[in-house]
């Protein structure tokens, strides 16, 4: 009984810490540059409810697993036969399908008459870059002499680079360091899935993973895939117990993307689960402690890619300054990107490209994926739920958001999220997201502001 008493004040008191600090953040904001028009302020304010709403309900379950964290219990339930065979099917069917609605829209609508010559699309972009890094290095120069270059993780490069030592064509090893890293994390994801949730929920989960409105970047010769790889299996190495493996493999993360050294968020409560609840002849202080020091690997993603900065320039934050110059970002508050995003929502209401390419997508996504939080990230395991609100924070946290949708589209627990939603006749959630994919492809593939 005491205990109970306990935890309530203690969810209590961090739930007014949260609401005060987030309620103080914004009425910093608010009062110092305030916004022009109301549905600035509108969306702003609504954003940061609903984040505070996540923080509050979910904090129970982290309290309750930090506290007294709960045995994983196995699933009884065996993989079907070919069960990995069909999951790499569904994988590669997404990207085939998100290739050829893309190569088919430029046709249909005559952008391109030739087939191969649609593939230019998935030559441009940030994937420029990332092939220029894979041929180069980082020693291009921009016309006022900077290494804007340096901006792009070099994960997904070094990963051409290996291809390029023996296939001639970049654009080809560009291509196949995103296809092959995104068909071998679905079975990494199916197993990392099936700890926790039968067959059945699993390939419902992959699906509608699959079927995320930005789905069209696990084929684009970009980093997403990549990530997604290093992001599933560095957890599932983890629920497993091969934490050194783990932390290499959450350093490659963190070498890819920034967001990858937030995976130290999941690794932590994961650590501190087995920790508490094995055995002591089983999991002795000692091999705990050792553990821990693993986690230590994954920043060292992060440290390794300032020190290519310090190489560079002899200033390991410079692409801080260029993404401010060049990119107009900067770290912010997650609201107040709502209320630029609803701003501009508002001024290019009359111009149909870049309000339905990317202003609306990334308002929509940046609010449903709140909303998916809210309704079932309290189902998830508190590891997922409590890596949210850090990935959210930091992706719709930059000033000048363009790719709101691509971010979100490979954090995967808002799939579970969605799978969990109470609603009876799951076939319902396909239907709902199944025509925002292909419209947004579509989008993309005619070149409507989709980043």
């Amino acid at each position: 009984m005491i205990g109970k008493i306990r935890q309530k004040w203690a969810e209590c008191l961090l739930s007014l810490l949260a609401a005060g600090g987030i309620g103080a953040a914004f009425l910093s904001w608010y009062t110092r540059w305030p916004p022009e028009l109301t549905i600035d302020t509108v969306c702003a304010a609504l954003s940061a409810l609903l984040f505070l709403a996540v923080l509050i309900r979910m904090l129970p379950g982290w309290i309750q697993a930090i506290k007294n964290p709960a045995a994983d219990q196995s699933k009884a339930e065996e993989n079907p036969k070919y069960a990995h065979l069909k999951v790499f099917g569904l994988f590669f069917l997404c990207l085939i399908l998100q290739t050829a609605l893309a190569s088919g829209s430029r046709l249909f609508t005559q952008y391109d008459t030739d087939f191969w010559d649609t593939f230019r699309i998935y030559v441009g972009l940030d994937s420029n870059s990332y092939l220029s890094i894979a041929r180069e290095g980082y020693a291009h120069l921009s016309d006022a002499g900077e290494m804007l270059h340096l901006v792009f993780f070099p994960g997904y490069p070094v990963l051409i680079g290996l291809f390029m030592m023996v296939i001639p064509n970049q654009v080809l090893c560009g291509f196949l360091a995103a296809w092959l890293p995104f068909l071998a994390s679905g079975p990494v994801l199916y197993d990392l899935l099936r700890l926790d949730y039968g067959h059945k929920e699993t390939m419902r989960i992959l699906m509608l993973f699959c079927l995320a409105p930005a789905s069209v970047f696990y084929a684009y010769p970009m980093s997403e895939s990549l990530f997604v790889l290093c992001t599933a299996g560095c957890l599932y190495l983890a629920r497993t117990r091969r934490w050194f493996a783990a932390g290499i493999v959450g350093l490659l993360a963190a070498f890819t993307r920034s967001v990858g050294g937030l995976l130290l968020v999941p690794l932590a409560f994961e650590w501190w689960r087995q920790f508490r609840t094995e055995s002591r002849l089983l999991y002795p202080i000692r091999q705990g402690l050792r553990d821990a020091c693993c986690l230590l690997l994954v920043p060292m993603g992060l440290v390794l890619y300032l020190y290519i900065n310090f190489i560079y320039t002899g200033n390991p934050f410079i692409f801080m300054q260029y993404q401010n110059s060049n990119w107009y970002q900067h770290l912010s508050w997650f609201f107040i990107t709502a209320s630029t995003q609803a701003d501009y929502a508002f001024y290019a209401w009359g111009e149909k490209q870049p309000f339905w390419g990317l202003w609306a997508p990334n308002l929509a996504v940046g609010f449903s994926s709140l909303l998916l939080m809210l309704l079932s990230g309290k189902k998830m395991r508190p590891a997922y739920s409590a890596w949210f609100p850090f990935y959210f924070a930091v992706c719709y946290g930059a000033s000048w958001l363009l790719s709101g949708p691509r971010y979100m589209a490979v954090f995967f627990p808002l799939a579970i999220a969605a799978e969990t939603l109470p609603i009876k006749r799951k076939w319902m959630l396909y239907v709902i997201a199944l025509p925002i994919t292909v419209a947004y492809t579509i989008m993309f593939a005619l070149r409507w502001s989709v980043w």
